[in-house]
């Protein structure tokens, strides 16, 4: 019968601990995170926000043109950019970088910020039509130039506008005039849009 000393039983104590904490990175690991939250990656060509949204006042619709009737905001495509650049700014290396692609055809490789799971459906055009602004989710879009992830965008974070938590002020006025149940004394927060499952889960 072998013995285990005082030391041994402490040292596979140790070895224990030190292998559960190697399996739960392995584990966690395999797993995306629930948010990128502060994501703010280098793009292929810097493109500033703060200069076209903010400093020009260029909308968001006018670039990404889908966002408003699809499920889908859209990177712009290459001619809505040659739309200004093939007399804007013609001399800047990346504006140079950004006609060679267009006369080759290639397409730029933007490196995408905000991607939802794609067990999460999410229509634009529906929040657009209520009024929910872009800076709702994509924060202060027209200051950033490089564009970052601001909020969350997790399960709990959209709901949190779907119970009437953090819905914009403006969303809220609108569904009033219509629903003015929804404004109910009784309850702190009263549902703004739907909580089903199947609405975002389809």
């Amino acid at each position: 019968m072998v013995r285990i000393t005082g030391p041994q039983k402490a040292m596979a104590v140790v070895g224990g601990i030190i292998a559960l904490l190697v399996a739960g990175v392995a584990v966690g690991s395999l797993f995306p995170s629930a948010s990128n939250q502060g994501y703010a990656p280098e793009q292929p060509i810097p493109f500033s926000h703060k200069l076209h949204a903010g400093e020009n006042k260029i909308a968001c619709a006018y670039c990404h043109v889908g966002v408003e009737k699809s499920r889908h905001a859209t990177i712009p495509a290459m001619n809505v950019c040659m739309n200004c650049h093939s007399v804007v700014k013609t001399d800047s290396p990346h504006i140079q970088k950004l006609r060679q692609h267009y006369a080759e055809g290639k397409p730029v490789e933007w490196v995408r910020i905000h991607e939802l799971p794609d067990f999460v459906y999410f229509p634009h055009k529906r929040h657009v039509a209520k009024g929910v602004s872009c800076e709702t989710c994509h924060g202060d879009i027209k200051s950033m130039d490089r564009v970052e992830q601001m909020e969350p965008l997790t399960m709990g974070w959209c709901l949190d506008c779907h119970r009437g938590k953090t819905t914009p002020s403006n969303v809220v006025r609108e569904i009033l005039k219509t629903n003015p149940h929804v404004n109910d004394p009784g309850q702190r927060y009263k549902p703004i849009a739907t909580t089903s499952c199947s609405a975002c889960h389809q």
